[in-house]
């Protein structure tokens, strides 16, 4: 009896010697897959950020890069490469990264190039990507537009870019000097539309016989904004190609010729009439000199464009030391959302990037957190900018633009959230709210998030572009007779490939009228 019970005893000792040998080499197993995860989590991702900027490059930005990355590494392990160009290099650059296969994680393709960028599989397919790392981006986007922004920038079934939050409602606005105006006995409110302004040339002419009274907003190619006027007064989609050889009016669903429209031909009468009686400038089609320079100036009286928001007069009034006013002029719509309003400024990640979790995972912080957002617009505070209250900024005392060590303010329109944004000057923050307010409130067009796939018709849209750079500047600026010239000018289209455009975005649209019938 003694003798088994020695047995079992030197049994449970061996039997507990082996729970503990166990369990040390569990324990230990533990350990080891614990310090690996943590150096996995510890690992910091570096993502190439090339972002276009409108203000003077620095020579060394780096303090900037160092404050935003000691943030983003304590956030999401990541940290980010700053590559600053000029706009004059950006594309340019973007290109040859893509191409070349150099590292360049985040890029902004030219301007409403959204579809290109696509079809040229140069983009990577975000939907995953934002379900596990940018639900915070897509929150904030939801809140500010709502949640069909995505349809904007789905092509093919997949999310394929992420649109700059700001304010897409861009009515036709027409800008002018408020003391001259009030000199002619004119009010703001009697103006309403395009036919309203002639009596208001004529004043202002009489009363000051050397200022222009209305020119192009742009040059080289020259542009009177009469094109956005007709598309928000007409509410006309140019299903996100903005060549205007393919577009809807109203909802039609029928695609047509813009330039071959009575729409378009009544504009173009208008400058004409305008022109002959020397309201716009003679040389208006091959002027470099822009007519806000001229309003700046005081040789000129005002012009017309798209903005968003209704105290833009008030932002160029702080930069041109005049008083300027402004004015939505489109009846009977403000504006309207078509698909090319929300992707013609996006976010892509390059199709060959190595680290496009980190690049969305600082997407999501870009667009959701105010510091990381305004270091990259404004740089340091007390070096770069001081705040002014919780929402305005100005430059140190002394400092402008064009000496503090860094500024991209002028970048605004192309970075994270408007409503995060610090506004330099007296931009109103109510407005900044109203702004982003209409992005829910605007009508969007019938066929809103339709995106025409260009693949098939590139050679003809890029001849079709080289007509209408040689037709249409003299016609918006009124400096050709549009009888003569308008059957020439849809003649040399046609040559070039119009017809095939419009037959081809036909197509598209009837399949996607069709598959959103059943939806």
């Amino acid at each position: 009896m003694l003798k088994c019970f020695f047995k079992l005893k030197s049994f449970i000792s061996f039997f507990l010697i082996i729970l503990l040998v166990a369990f040390l080499i569990t324990v230990g197993t533990n350990i080891s897959v614990s310090a690996k995860s943590s150096a996995a989590s510890s690992k910091v991702d570096k993502v190439v950020f090339a972002l276009i900027t409108f203000n003077n490059i620095p020579d060394d930005y780096s303090f900037v890069e160092k404050a935003v990355n000691d943030v983003l590494r304590k956030k999401a392990n990541v940290e980010i490469d700053l590559q600053l160009y000029g706009p004059s290099e950006y594309s340019q650059r973007v290109n040859l990264n893509l191409s070349s296969g150099a590292q360049m994680d985040l890029f902004l393709p030219d301007l409403g190039q959204f579809p290109y960028f696509v079809t040229k599989n140069a983009a990577y397919p975000l939907e995953n990507l934002i379900k596990k790392y940018g639900q915070d981006l897509k929150k904030k986007l939801d809140e500010d537009f709502g949640p069909d922004w995505m349809k904007a920038v789905t092509m093919k079934g997949h999310v394929y870019a992420v649109p700059v939050n700001k304010a897409f409602a861009i009515p036709a606005t027409w800008i002018y000097n408020a003391d001259m105006l009030k000199e002619t006995g004119i009010s703001p409110d009697q103006v309403k539309s395009i036919e309203d302004l002639d009596k208001v040339f004529r004043a202002v002419k009489q009363k000051h016989p050397d200022v222009v009274p209305f020119g192009p907003i742009n040059v080289n190619p020259s542009d009177t904004g009469l094109i956005w006027y007709l598309r928000c007064r007409y509410r006309i989609d140019f299903l996100t190609d903005s060549t205007g050889v393919g577009v809807l009016i109203g909802n039609s669903n029928k695609v047509v010729n813009l330039y071959e429209t009575n729409e378009f031909k009544y504009g173009v009468k208008i400058m004409r009439d305008w022109y002959k009686k020397g309201y716009i400038q003679k040389d208006a089609a091959t002027t470099t000199t822009g007519q806000p320079v001229l309003v700046s100036t005081g040789r000129g009286f005002s012009f017309m464009g798209g903005y968003s928001g209704k105290e833009i007069g008030k932002v160029f009034s702080a930069q041109w030391g005049k008083n300027i006013g402004s004015k939505r002029i489109a009846p009977p719509y403000t504006d309207y959302f078509d698909t090319r309003a929300v992707n013609q400024v996006v976010w892509m990640i390059n199709k060959r990037s190595k680290v496009p979790e980190a690049a969305m995972k600082f997407l999501n912080i870009l667009y959701t957190d105010k510091y990381i957002l305004n270091t990259l617009l404004y740089g340091i505070e007390g070096t770069c900018y001081v705040k002014v209250d919780e929402h305005h900024v100005t430059f140190p005392k002394g400092k402008t633009a064009a000496d503090v060590p860094y500024t991209a303010h002028l970048c605004s329109g192309v970075l994270g959230s408007e409503s995060l944004q610090y506004q330099l000057g007296n931009v109103s923050w109510e407005d900044v709210l109203f702004r982003i307010k209409e992005n829910k409130t605007t009508p969007r067009s019938p066929y809103f998030g339709f995106i025409f796939d260009p693949e098939k018709v590139r050679t003809e849209i890029s001849t079709v572009n080289n007509v209408i750079n040689r037709y249409l500047p003299a016609l918006v600026c009124g400096s050709v007779d549009p009888d003569t010239t308008i059957p020439q000018f849809i003649n040399a289209l046609k040559r070039a490939g119009a017809d095939k455009i419009i037959k081809e975005k036909q197509l598209q649209l009837n399949q996607w009228i069709s598959e959103n019938k059943k939806k």
